[in-house]
């Protein structure tokens, strides 16, 4: 991945970004009801009792990140946080590199599931993301800061399958 690809990329995520500005509703917030589906290896399947959908965690001594379908399956996300991390009020651009492909959104002060861990969220209606993300060993994320975060997605195929199979459940399907 070259600079030029990712700033043209981060430029155009700029551009973008206001159009999933108004999907806040469809991810998960600090007060939604959780509760836990399953394991799928070193990864945890959550149901959102209030969304209605199903998302999946991994998270380290210092890292954490979620991966989750919304509930009408229109957009997938991944958020990424970090503990204690100083994530600015405003939102900023920031990028995940994914199979060498770069996905875009906003990153801001959203919450994990305890108030330790702070990051933000890509929200994207890509196939392509699922299918990186079912694939990929590792999730490189790019905030607007110094701070350069690498995260295993080892078991995340297997994981994104028990997170769409809980969302079917929850759907009736």
């Amino acid at each position: 991945m070259t600079i030029g690809k990712l700033t043209t990329v981060l430029c155009a995520a700029l551009i973008a970004a206001p159009a999933f500005a108004g999907e806040e509703s469809v991810l998960p917030a600090s007060g939604d009801e959780i509760e836990k589906y399953r394991n799928a290896g070193d990864w945890t399947i959550y149901k959102n009792m209030t969304q209605q959908s199903c998302f999946t965690v991994k998270a380290g001594e210092t890292t954490a990140v979620q991966l989750g379908l919304t509930k009408d399956k229109q957009f997938g996300y991944i958020g990424v946080f970090m503990k204690g991390a100083d994530v600015a009020e405003e939102n900023q651009a920031v990028a995940v590199a994914v199979n060498d492909n770069i996905y875009v959104g906003e990153a801001g002060s959203a919450t994990h599931l305890t108030d330790d861990y702070k990051g933000g969220y890509v929200l994207a209606n890509d196939k392509q993301l699922r299918l990186d993300l079912e694939k990929a060993a590792e999730l490189i994320a790019f905030p607007e800061s110094a701070n350069v975060v690498t995260v295993d997605l080892k078991g995340s195929g297997n994981a994104i399958y028990e997170a769409r199979k809980c969302n079917d459940e929850m759907q009736g399907g």
